[in-house]
């Protein structure tokens, strides 16, 4: 709960059970909000994001076979967390239902759990308690916005919204994160569900529109990133390696090693003949022999790297890249996967866990 005025403390919530359908195959094994970017799951950027901004009390709505994920949230956050089930991937107003327990009538923000920002949320917090709207959505320009939910403004109140339109009327995305007073609860309680079959939130923000209540629309500042892709999973992790403190573990093992750019090695971490471009990450436990990593580049533990060379990539815990001469760019490897050199050509590759491919090395 984030501390302020009087009657204005603002609950959290962050919505972790969708199923992560655009990351497939990776998310066939992994909860989305799970994945790592810049050497930490996504929901642990997004839960020192909010700690960073006040919020001590956060509900995290999970869905099934997601009790791993609820556990590693509990264990590590420094908030106060509840666990809330969302028995089916209805929507992300279903989930706001099924929240409705720990959101009470407290006004509350909601967290869409695969974007990451770094923009400073105090502005748009201060106008929802100074103006006190039914809603403030967060929103931020973008070139394509028919992969988005959309919003139009008139003088900062927002008029309309659209959920992925296919001719939109503005290039403003909604960015994923919504500040809401109770009076949303009973505009979710008359939705039916849309054409795809789930409660949408854009059509409870219409519905306020509708009956003239104030929903505001506000500009974030700094970088956002829908981290619910392969590509924007690699921008966010461009984006996050960019903020990580530089350092060397004193317990990795560096032999022959250049270092360009901010880097981070891991404990027990062993590179003989590498070079490293950052922003990169290295960590604990990998074996780096003869490779070039990084620029934008996340090695999870206990990857092993010989013979390659990688950039603005993500590499899962667990993988391998063999050589020689492979070279490997925009991907993101799974846990366990293997990839080795064959005969010719580059590659892209989205490899799921414990795949085994034969990548061709890099032309001469």
């Amino acid at each position: 709960m984030e501390r302020g005025k009087a009657g204005m403390d603002v609950r959290a919530l962050v919505l972790c059970a969708s199923r992560g359908t655009r990351l497939r195959p990776l998310t066939h094994t992994w909860a989305k909000a799970s994945l790592p970017v810049a050497g930490r799951p996504i929901w642990q950027h997004i839960f020192s994001y909010l700690a960073a901004h006040g919020f001590d009390e956060i509900g995290v709505v999970v869905g099934p076979g997601q009790e791993e994920l609820a556990r590693s949230v509990k264990r590590w956050s420094p908030q106060r967390v509840t666990v809330i089930l969302q028995a089916e991937p209805a929507g992300i107003a279903h989930a706001v239902a099924a929240a409705r327990p720990f959101l009470a009538d407290q006004p509350f923000l909601l967290y869409l759990g695969d974007n990451l920002t770094n923009a400073d949320l105090g502005p748009a917090l201060r106008r929802f308690r100074a103006e006190a709207p039914s809603a403030l959505i967060t929103l931020q320009r973008v070139a394509d916005p028919r992969t988005f939910g959309v919003a139009v403004l008139d003088g900062g109140r927002v008029t309309a919204v659209a959920e992925k339109p296919a001719e939109p009327t503005s290039d403003l995305a909604i960015a994923g994160i919504y500040f809401f007073s109770p009076e949303v609860h009973a505009a979710i309680a008359g939705l039916t569900p849309s054409a795809r079959g789930e409660l949408e939130i854009t059509d409870a923000i219409a519905r306020l529109i509708a009956g003239g209540r104030i929903v505001l629309g506000h500009e974030l500042s700094g970088w956002w990133v829908d981290a619910g892709t392969a590509a924007g999973l690699l921008a966010a992790n461009a984006r996050l390696l960019e903020a990580l403190a530089p350092g060397v573990d004193p317990t990795a093992v560096l032999e022959g090693v250049e270092m360009e750019g901010p880097v981070v090695v891991g404990p027990s971490a062993v590179l003989r003949r590498v070079r490293l471009r950052g922003p990169a990450f290295v960590g604990p436990g990998c074996r780096l022999t003869d490779a070039e990593v990084g620029p934008a580049t996340s090695v999870g533990a206990g990857a092993e790297l010989e013979g390659v060379r990688v950039w603005n990539s993500i590499l899962l815990p667990g993988s391998r890249l063999a050589g020689p001469g492979l070279c490997l760019a925009d991907s993101v490897v799974g846990a366990g996967a293997t990839v080795s050199a064959s005969p010719e050509g580059p590659a892209t590759l989205v490899v799921g866990d414990d795949a085994h491919l034969a990548i061709p090395p890099r032309p001469r």
